[in-house]
Formats: structure tokens, sequence, C-alpha cells
């Protein structure tokens, strides 16, 4: 089957038969069905895509997931699959599917769980995303329909809030998919480890990074196979893991936490946004599970958070944010502002914001031990920065200043040296021009001054010898603005920090 991006070969229709039939139905295709199949690839009627729809959509997949999940499957597993009219398969409506199910005997996907293995489960991913001759809309994600695009941003902003990430850090994107939400993390700067069980998704990732390339000089991503057991990676060797609506989709959350434990570092946090305890029973789960073979489990974070007390977590946070809020008029607004909150009142805002929240789980665990906290994040860098012996000259090239800085941390963060790759702390700066402005045009020209030393923890003060060559050809020069900076993070008078300012007018 293929797979765009992929660099491999479209394989011939008898192989894409023969695969899509061992991947979706777990059996060797009969010679009438594979007859069928291969000719209709031959003469364009059907894709590879439309192949494995109607193998998914057979009564033999139905039975087998019915077997699989206890329901009555007598003789299912022996139907044929016949091949599917793809006229009819197109007038196919999911929400009429979907509300049949609802009728139906529910699926229980623990009983899911216990008759279909890791690896099966990994396959029937694997198939869905080899199976795409066209993954144009998926490659568009999260903007691939304005309805869900809302909630992704919001529970992605959200999951972010709880990662913490930091320019540099390592962070294991797990069921990545895509890759959407890697390449957003690539963005800011993170060294990025996309894994899922299905390799044609990764590939579809690698085509996502292709076509829509980061901006700037960022970590280059990799991509990792996982193969529904152990994380190939060594331990306490990522700082932070993403699940972002991963978890539950996996038959063994047990296993998989405990690898999330083994490969983060003391004090790294994994960030969980995930569906809540009643997500099997929903229509939609119903229909992917029934259909399709998908694991659509519940998130019952009571259980998380034991499995996670075992593995070696510390700590569990939840997110009260509802993510779907809700629009009011300015006189509820008011209400609810001024604490007008009866529930039988005309806001009733708390009960439905806390049904709001009963339909997702956004939540962090953090690994047991302590994560030193440094100059690669904003919050906490603050500093009292003072001049001692400064001397001006002007003279015919331009102008020099010459004196000693002291810097104390005055802040919640240790300062990384000036040569670190992410984060490192100078002393910066800025020309102040005659109308106020500042401007960092000195930034590669002796406008960034190296700390001595290998760091500088709170409470520690640095001394820091200083001369600065302003040249005549930088004009509008009025004064000269000391501050100290993380690179790619801030500048420590955006935390409240008073910058020395140099008069040369």
């Amino acid at each position: 089957m293929s797979t765009s991006g992929a660099n491999t070969p479209d394989p011939d229709p008898t192989t894409a038969v023969r695969q899509a039939y061992r991947l979706i139905l777990g059996r060797t295709a009969d010679a009438e069905g594979e007859a069928h199949y291969v000719d209709k690839l031959r003469t364009g009627e059907l894709t590879t895509q439309d192949v494995c729809a109607a193998l998914a959509g057979s009564d033999e997949f139905a039975g087998r997931l019915a077997a699989r999940t206890g329901r009555d499957g007598t003789g299912a597993a022996a139907r044929s699959a016949k091949p599917a009219d793809p006229d009819a398969d197109a007038e196919t409506d999911p929400d009429a599917d979907a509300a049949a199910d609802t009728d139906a005997e529910l699926i229980d996907p623990a009983q899911l769980i216990e008759r279909t293995s890791v690896e099966e489960l990994a396959a029937t991913a694997e198939a869905y995303f080899a199976s795409l001759d066209e993954p144009e809309l998926l490659l568009t994600k999260p903007f691939k329909d304005a309805g869900e695009a809302a909630e992704l941003l919001v529970t992605f902003g959200q999951a972010l809030r709880g990662l913490q990430p930091a320019v540099g850090m390592t962070v294991l994107d797990f069921g990545a998919g895509t890759c959407w939400t890697s390449r957003w993390l690539t963005q800011l700067g993170c060294r990025v480890i996309a894994t899922d069980v299905s390799p044609s998704a990764l590939e579809l990732g690698r085509e996502l990074y292709a076509r829509a390339p980061v901006l700037g000089s960022r970590p280059e991503p990799e991509f990792l196979v996982f193969d529904g057991h152990h994380i190939d990676l060594p331990d306490a060797s990522v700082d932070r893991v993403l699940s972002y609506d991963a978890l539950h989709h996996v038959p063994n959350p047990d296993e998989v936490i405990a690898e999330f434990a083994r490969v983060l570092r003391p004090g790294g946090i994994a960030a969980f946004s995930e569906p809540g305890e009643t997500h099997s029973r929903q229509p939609q789960s119903q229909y992917e599970m029934r259909h399709f073979g998908v694991l659509e489990n519940d998130i019952v974070i009571e259980e998380v958070w034991r499995t996670a007390q075992r593995c070696g977590f510390a700590e569990l946070r939840l997110c009260l944010l509802d993510s779907a809020p809700q629009w009011v008029d300015l006189p509820t607004f008011r209400d609810v502002l001024d604490g007008v909150d009866d529930p039988a009142g005309p806001t009733g805002f708390p009960e439905r914001t806390r049904a709001a929240i009963g339909d997702r789980r956004m939540f962090t665990l953090r690994r047991a031990g302590s994560e030193p906290p440094d100059s690669r994040m904003a919050d906490g860098l603050t500093a009292d920065l003072t001049f001692e012996e400064l001397r001006i000259d002007h003279h015919a090239t331009g102008t020099t200043i010459r004196g000693t800085c002291r810097a104390a941390n005055t802040g919640t963060r240790t300062w990384l040296p000036s040569d670190a790759e992410y984060g490192p702390v100078h002393l910066g700066a800025r020309i102040r021009t005659s109308d106020g402005a500042v401007s960092d045009r000195l930034a590669h020209s002796g406008g960034r001054i190296p700390l001595p030393g290998r760091g500088v923890a709170p409470g520690e003060e640095v001394t820091i010898p200083v001369r600065l060559e302003v040249p005549t050809q930088v004009d509008d020069v009025a004064a000269i603005e000391f501050d100290l900076v993380s690179e790619l993070v801030c500048w420590f008078s955006v935390n409240g920090s008073h910058p020395v300012t140099v008069p040369l007018t």
C-alpha cells in the first residue's frame, strides 16, 4: 500500500491486497476476494484506501471484533469478506452507524484489550496510515476543520502549559502520529523525539517537516518506531514526555507509564491531554472500535495515579480549565466575576464547567527527584546590576566604554554559562536612540559580553570586565543600555530588573 512521502515504491496490486487482508482481517486473502480486488485496483475502479475501507467494513471484520469483545459472534468469523460495492461505501453515513451502535451491546474496551495483542492493535494503526493514498488533509492538522481546530488548540495550549518545555530540552512526543505536535515543539527550540507504533505515520511526519519546515535554527527531530512495549531510549535521557490523545489508545498503559518514568530525568514532567472516564461509551468511540478495531479506552485518573506512583512519579496535577468555554452576555459575565454563581441561577457556571471538565483529562506527572531551574526559562530571571570605574572615551572611530559590572542573581534560576548551547546568559548592550527606542544593532559586534565562570546560582554575584566599542557608523546613539539576556529566552528587564543606562551625549 502506498504512503505519500515515503521513499519506497508502491507495491503491485496483488501485494497490496494480500497486505490488506493480513493487517485488517488477520488472514491470507481468499482466491475470490483477492482476484476481485486485484482486478479493481488494476482498472483504477478502487484505490488501496478503498480496499482497506471495504475490508474494515465487512461482516468478517465486525465478527472478528465481536468475537474478541465477548459479543455474540457465532459464525461471524467464518463469513467471507465479500467484495463491497464502492458506491454503497461512499454513501455510508458514519453518524447513522454511530447512532445504530448505541442500540447494540456496547463494546467493552477491557475485553478488546484482553482478546487483542499489543502487536495486533499496532498493526491496525499501521494499516490505517499505510492505506492513505492522499494524506494531505491529515497533514493540515490541527487546522483540518474549524470545529476541531478550536478544541485542539485549546487543549494543546494547556498541555503545553503543564509540560513547561524550554529551549534545548529533549521532549519525547509519544503517539505522535503525523507529528503536528512534534513540529510545534521543534519550533519552540526543543529536541523532539517523535515516536509512534506506525512507521507510515512517522513517514508522514517526515513529510510534514519537509513541506512545512520550522523557522530559524532548531534541533533536528528524531523519529522512533515504538514496538508497543519498550521505548528504545536510555534511562533518564529525556526532559519531558508529551502524550496528546495517545494514552487512551494504548492497551498496556501501566507498561507505557513505567517506560515514561524510566526515560524521564529526575524531576522531569509527562503531560497528558486525554478523554475522560466515559470515553469508551460515546457513540464515536463505539463506532471506531466496532468498525476499525481501534482501542478507545477510558482514562480513569485514579488508576493512572496509582500506577504512576508505583513507577516513580511523585506529583500529579490536573487542569480544571473548561476546554469548551461558555459564551455569555455582559450581565452574566459580570455575575460570574462578582461571585453570583448559584448553580440554580441564570448562569449555572460551576455546574456547566464541572460537566465540561468531565469529558477531558489534562494532567501532568512529575518524576521523583529535582530538576534544577536554569536560564532556559524566563520566569525567575532577575538581577541587580551596578557599574564601577566607568570610563567613556570618544575618539575618531567611535566611542569606547570601559568599566566593571557587578551582577547579582536575585532570581530563582541558575544562569547557565555564556557558552552554553541553550539559555546562555550574557551582559547585553543595546542602543538607546534619541527618541527613546531600544535597538539590538550591536548584538553581533561586541554587544554580548560573556560572564566569567561556569554559571551563577541564585544569591551569587559575578564581576564582569566591560569594554565596548561603539563605532561611528552606528548612527543616532543617545545611550547604551546594559542588561542581562538569556539568549532566545528573554532580557532580564522584561521581568522587572533595572538595566544600567550609560548616556553618550
